[in-house]
């Protein structure tokens, strides 16, 4: 595995595919190869305790999900909390414990890390709580949330590019490595 490739998907839950948030990702990203999933473009439905959605595009996804080191959900702030694409994916992931176990059962180790935008100065209390409580449950490793303030439209503040940069090179660091031992587990990239 090369410098560049990384064992990880970015799980992009947007209203604009090309606004703030992807604009974060790509600095995070930078110039790895890692595939960007647009929920957006997806065929997901809400969570249905029938399993009504069974056939959507939820379970085929988290198969090949379910094989990554390091799953980033990038998301913008939206009223306080996580995007709604985001929201209905990760209500979804109970479809790992009740229909498809075998699934669920092979996301325990895997890293999990948030990519969040908004115009605030700081993520909102508690943004962080649903994603640090799912990944208890379901055995994976939380990694902590990036937060990039813009200023304005498409205009990050003075350091969010460099932030995000150092960020991205130390988070996929960590799925650069031959294993995933219990040691690189534990490493938790800094914000800055």
């Amino acid at each position: 595995m090369s410098d560049r490739e990384c064992d990880a998907g970015v799980i992009f839950a947007s209203s604009r595919n090309h606004g703030n948030t992807r604009l974060l990702v790509e600095y995070v990203v930078a110039a790895r190869t890692v595939p960007i999933i647009d929920l957006s473009s997806k065929r997901i439905g809400v969570y249905d305790y029938g399993h009504a959605n069974i056939g959507d595009d939820f379970i085929p996804l988290v198969e090949g999900l379910s094989q990554k080191a390091l799953w980033v959900f990038a998301t913008p702030v939206y009223w306080y909390t996580m995007s709604a694409q985001l929201k209905t994916f990760v209500d979804r992931l109970t479809d790992l414990v009740t229909v498809r176990k075998d699934i669920g059962r092979n996301l325990r180790g895997r890293l999990v890390a948030v990519v969040a935008s908004g115009t605030d100065p700081e993520l909102p209390a508690g943004f962080e709580s649903p994603f640090r409580l799912t990944c208890d449950y379901l055995g994976m490793k939380y990694r902590g949330a990036f937060y990039g303030q813009f200023d304005r439209d498409l205009v990050p503040s003075a350091t969010t590019a460099s932030k995000a940069r150092a960020y991205g090179a130390a988070l996929f660091e960590m799925t650069a490595k031959p294993s995933l031992n219990a040691d690189a587990r534990q490493e938790r990239p800094r914000a800055g």
